[in-house]
């Protein structure tokens, strides 16, 4: 045999090394510069269809009473919320973070530790960074989550190792026996080559999902090797369960990297992924790994909350940083369950770029009047929203909050229920009776757009005010806006009102979205009539009845 054939081999192998470091180098390279790039801005993370429903399967893990529940969730948009506060790293963070959203804190102390931890992120870059770095190394799945996966794992089609002990038993005969008998053996090896990777890519037809997510293990528990080796006191506490954790997770570890290599793809990678096609040395090993995982799963999972933990409060970091212009503020939360209250100044919704600020002090009931479009649900949302933000992530669009700890609820965006057969009036029934029989020993904050807006005037108003009186007879501050300006008369002694206002101009109407002291006012919805040319006779005849209801208490018969 020509030895310059042989010395191909070891100069391949060299060159491969020397591409794998320099790609190595240049991997971290564009890793800081992504880093620094995408701090404090917003986030571009595009989702495919049904990915935030995967998302949200590890939170309903673990879901409670005392969590934000799915229609204070849809009502306020949070999905928006989340992708707005998305400047996660990894699979673990994103999945974390949307968990954290959906269950606030009720105890003072974790709230503050939360926010120990992203002021520390916020400030000191050098070990943000090195956190995030390894984080990068993770990465995420553009359709699955990492738990979706993760879960039915043990619904693996388990196989023996049998067949794949033969082909690499077939390597060797082969190979040796081409040393003295050529002309038989390379065609026996040829036939292996082909059996192999047929019998391959079967098995990984089979396991490809989980392959996935055993590489997602993989790359976490290098993740938290690196991290432990980090020299950052504050994390201690995460830093000693994380090397724990590890320990009891060595048999996995294992060589490991027979299946996939913990630290990312690089052309190292690629090679390795042809010998694994061609000797199945991964499929023995995935198939040893498996009870493993499935023995080990609680373990895993622990890992997986505190990676995710940290990423999450590195992207709270960064989304104060991506808000500091309008305005961010550090909660002031008591522990006090037995005073609701809360004070806030300059609070607006996260979503408006250019906000109209607001402020107000609440220890009793609030009843919101106003006009469409004026600001009504767009206040309430945001007083809900950065209440949630308050107890979750320690941080508020606002430039002052004190509160006390609040279950947060509302009852806003309703629909009809066509799968269930509920008309509009009976779903929004049943949304405020889940706030008014709410048993949280905590203080409830709730927030109701036009209450029972799906039925007649005179009963909408009885039924309504009587609903909100009650409400503020329990241990509940209620937010409510309506058009009924009835209302705001019935419940005087117990709701103090706020109205937002507007102005004619030039024909044209002017919503300043300032929220005012005092019931509305104003009556502008038959001038538009007369600004978007109604007949005058409709017009004159629409101020006149509504003169005439207001003089007499009933309306002329027509």
């Amino acid at each position: 045999m020509d030895i310059r054939f042989l010395l191909i081999i070891p100069v391949f192998l060299a060159g491969v090394i020397i591409k794998a470091i320099y790609d190595n180098i240049t991997e971290k390279k564009n890793i800081e510069r992504r880093l620094a790039l995408q701090w404090g801005k917003h986030p571009d993370t595009e989702y495919v269809p049904g990915k935030m429903e995967s998302i949200r399967k590890y939170y309903d893990s673990m879901a409670e009473d005392c969590d934000i529940d799915d229609i204070t969730w849809n009502d306020l948009d949070m999905d928006g919320i989340f992708m707005l506060l998305n400047h996660t790293e990894s699979a673990m963070g994103e999945e974390v973070l949307y968990k954290i959203l959906r269950k606030p804190l009720y105890d003072v102390p974790e709230i503050e530790y939360r926010n120990k931890l992203i002021d520390y992120f916020y400030n000191n870059v050098s070990d943000r960074n090195s956190i995030s770095k390894c984080l990068c190394k993770i990465g995420k799945n553009d359709k699955k989550s990492f738990f979706e996966i993760f879960s039915h794992i043990s619904n693996i089609k388990k196989e023996t190792n049998t067949i794949h002990y033969l082909i690499n038993i077939f390597w060797i005969i082969g190979i040796a026996g081409a040393f003295f008998y050529i002309q038989f053996f390379v065609p026996l090896i040829i036939l292996n080559v082909i059996f192999s990777i047929i019998s391959y890519y079967k098995r990984k037809s089979e396991i490809s999902m989980y392959y996935t997510t055993f590489g997602y293990i993989l790359r976490m528990l290098y993740i938290a090797d690196k991290i432990t080796g980090l020299d950052i006191d504050i994390i201690n506490k995460e830093i000693s369960n994380l090397k724990k954790y590890y320990k009891e997770l060595a048999s996995f570890r294992r060589f490991s990297g027979i299946v996939l290599s913990g630290n990312g793809g690089n052309l190292l990678d690629i090679f390795f992924d042809y010998v694994r096609m061609i000797t199945h040395i991964d499929l023995i090993k995935f198939n040893n790994m498996l009870d493993s995982v499935i023995e080990k799963k609680d373990i895993i999972l622990e890992i997986h909350n505190i990676i995710g933990y940290l990423d999450a409060m590195i992207a709270t970091a960064s989304y104060r940083e991506m808000k500091k212009d309008s305005g961010i503020c550090i909660p002031e939360i008591t522990d006090d369950r037995s005073h609701k209250y809360m004070e806030v100044t300059d609070i607006y919704h996260p979503f408006l770029s250019e906000p109209v600020y607001n402020s107000i002090c609440a220890d009793n009931g609030i009843l919101v009047t106003g006009s469409n479009a004026s600001g009504k649900s767009t206040f309430l949302k945001s007083i809900a929203i950065n209440a949630i933000l308050a107890q979750t992530i320690a941080t508020v669009n606002a430039q002052s909050y004190k509160a006390c700890c609040f279950k947060i609820m509302t009852s806003m965006a309703l629909a009809d229920n066509i799968v269930n057969n509920q008309s509009y009036f009976i779903v929004e029934i049943l949304s405020l009776k889940r706030i008014l029989t709410s048993d949280c020993e905590i203080p409830v904050l709730c927030c109701i757009d036009e209450v029972l807006r799906g039925t007649n005037t005179i009963e909408r108003i009885a039924a309504s005010s009587r609903i909100l009186y009650k409400l503020n007879t329990k241990n509940v501050l209620c937010f409510a806006a309506t058009h009924d300006t009835e209302l705001t008369n019935i419940l005087k002694n117990s709701y103090s009102n706020y109205h937002f206002q507007e102005r004619i101009e030039d024909d044209n109407i002017i919503f300043d979205y300032v929220l005012h002291p005092g019931a509305s006012v104003t009556r502008n919805a038959i001038r538009l009539l007369n600004m978007m040319q109604y007949d005058e006779d409709i017009v004159e005849e629409a101020y006149n009845l509504a003169d005439t209801f207001e003089k007499t208490g009933t309306w002329s018969i027509l």
